[in-house]
């Protein structure tokens, strides 16, 4: 039976991601304090929690752990001891902890950075991850919290295609993909095919495919399989990352959002509050009334394309399409005015002769 302290504790938590990383940080300290089991921990005194949790804080600063880590450590702890009503010295905590230093992972990823990605992916799988955290800049969680299913993709002009990000929750918001990721990404939804998998409106986008006993079950990609494949493809890619601290300065994740922040940011044509909520930021007031439609928001993305797009024959396409349609506008439009100099032209004209009708008469 469910120990009352953890039921309440897992029950505060909506996100199944963070519920998984809260209880295995809650297991770490529990194993640290030698306490038999969650509701001996909250049974404890105040003093004795106050120790175990200094004591826990030294613990990480000895094995030498950043100050950002040691905090990712403590929240599970702290909301747990939260929910269960335990008072300790949460500021006492915090001055236990180092201070920050630079962490690294400010760099975004370049194109071509994406492009030797690209090369080195193997699997039209891992294709479509590229170009998926490319195009969005989402977090990894969006594959996950809810599970990202084909039902959350809405087809949208120029061949590109909307996605629905954390469905029903007050994170939920719309990401998108160029035409380039969605050619991709129905390529590796073809190869899901031809190998025997049936998909549907629930199916995940991205599989975990996983044989039992002669059996495919597909299940949606975890989180660990999903780091080790973007891990696989960095190293193997040579992608230059400078390592800084215990970080390098371009992350696995986050290099991506990073590019796709920057190129949003640097187009002064793209509405600043609509890219605040293509990257699910909450900034100001505008990040809580201002609610945008899909198509308000994939009007401002499609500005952005021809940065976001990898391959440099895409891109090529696209401005030379660009300039075709400009070329078609300026023909058409120089059509009208020829029309319209006609049109006056042939009312002078008229003008003209009705006045010299009027001369004749008066003459005579």
């Amino acid at each position: 039976m469910l120990q009352r302290s953890l039921l309440l504790f897992e029950n505060s938590i909506r996100s199944e991601h963070s519920k998984k990383m809260y209880r295995y940080y809650l297991d770490r300290f529990l194993e640290f304090s030698k306490i038999k089991d969650y509701d001996s921990l909250v049974s404890l005194d105040i003093d004795t929690i106050q120790m175990l949790l200094e004591n826990y804080v030294i613990y990480l600063k000895g094995r030498k752990l950043k100050a950002k880590s040691i905090k990712n450590y403590l929240n599970g702890i702290e909301l747990f001891f939260d929910i269960n009503k335990k008072t300790y010295y949460k500021r006492v905590l915090q001055k236990l902890i180092p201070d920050g230093t630079k962490e690294g992972n400010d760099q975004p990823y370049t194109t071509k950075d994406v492009q030797m990605m690209l090369e080195v992916s193997n699997t039209k799988r891992e294709k479509a991850l590229v170009h998926f955290f490319a195009s969005t800049g989402a977090r990894p969680r969006v594959l996950l919290d809810p599970v990202l299913q084909m039902r959350h993709l809405y087809p949208l002009a120029d061949g590109c295609k909307g996605v629905l990000l954390y469905e029903n929750s007050k994170d939920e918001y719309w990401a998108f993909l160029t035409h380039e990721a969605v050619k991709v990404l129905d390529q590796y939804f073809d190869a899901r095919r031809q190998e025997g998998e049936y998909l549907t409106s629930e199916s995940p986008v991205f599989a975990n495919n996983i044989r039992v006993r002669g059996q495919k079950k597909v299940k949606p990609l975890t989180y660990g399989r999903l780091r080790n494949i973007m891990v696989k493809i960095l190293k193997k890619s040579n992608v230059e990352r400078i390592k800084t601290g215990y970080r390098y300065d371009k992350a696995v994740y986050y290099g991506f959002r990073k590019r796709f922040n920057g190129i949003l940011k640097m187009n002064n044509n793209v509405n600043s509050n609509i890219a605040e909520k293509l990257m699910a930021h909450k900034r100001g007031l505008d990040g809580v009334y201002l609610k945008p439609t899909r198509e308000q928001c994939f009007s401002e993305f499609r500005k952005s394309i021809n940065e976001l797009v990898i391959s440099d024959e895409v891109r090529q396409n696209i401005v030379i399409n660009e300039r075709g349609k400009k070329i078609i506008e300026l023909e058409s439009e120089k059509d009208k005015r020829i029309d319209e100099l006609e049109q006056k032209q042939k009312f002078y004209d008229e003008q003209i002769k009705t006045l010299y009708s009027l001369l004749d008469k008066t003459k005579s």
